[in-house]
């Protein structure tokens, strides 16, 4: 996707018509927004030959069905679709996968997507935005950020993604959003009250 801004007001308009049609993965390919390794954003064919997830287009939500994969499938998903140097944690307490992207608009963020026993969360590890939402400057609604740091992917508070490939892609489209949240205007893919 290139840096031009008509192309975020189109990627914006392709999330919002999805949501009226209550259509989370569309079925035009000219419709449907995928997300590269390199954690660039990309509509329709535009990703060529580079793996590429899927992006639920949905309002930050997803049907609550358990994520039964190995983890073996996750951790090649990581290995071949998420960015180079995301790094697997398996420590006491803390196990996921840790990975940094740079938004079109030149952000930099560092995310941290695990399994909660039921969905894939994901939590934001820099830079450190959940004290905007502590201190009262930006809502947990207006951000889709809770003050503990993880990102809001679902209309239901603690709800992530069923699985890696759909928390990852919209943790990428999420910090997008948060670039123009942080910038003071509204978060540009969620209908207007959701």
């Amino acid at each position: 996707m290139s840096e031009n801004p008509g192309d975020l007001n189109e990627l914006r308009d392709i999330i919002r018509q999805a949501q009226t049609a209550q259509d989370p993965y569309p079925h035009d390919p000219a419709a449907r927004i995928t997300v590269g390794r390199d954690g660039k954003i990309y509509r329709g064919d535009q990703a060529g030959t580079e793996p590429i997830s899927k992006v639920h287009h949905g309002t930050f939500a997803a049907p609550s069905r358990r994520a039964d994969r190995p983890l073996a499938e996750d951790q090649r998903f990581a290995r071949t679709h998420m960015p180079e140097g995301t790094v697997y944690l398996d420590e006491p307490g803390v196990r996921g996968w840790a990975y940094s992207i740079t938004t079109e608009l030149n952000e930099r963020y560092t995310l941290f997507a695990f399994f909660d026993g039921r969905e894939y969360r994901v939590k934001l590890v820099e830079p450190a935005l959940e004290q905007l939402v502590r201190q009262n400057v930006v809502s947990a609604h207006d951000g889709h950020l809770y003050a503990d740091g993880t990102i809001c992917l679902s209309e239901t508070r603690g709800a992530g993604q069923p699985t890696l490939e759909e928390a990852y892609s919209k943790s990428v489209l999420w910090a997008l959003g948060m670039g123009f949240v942080r910038n003071g205007y509204a978060f540009p893919f969620a209908l207007e009250g959701r």
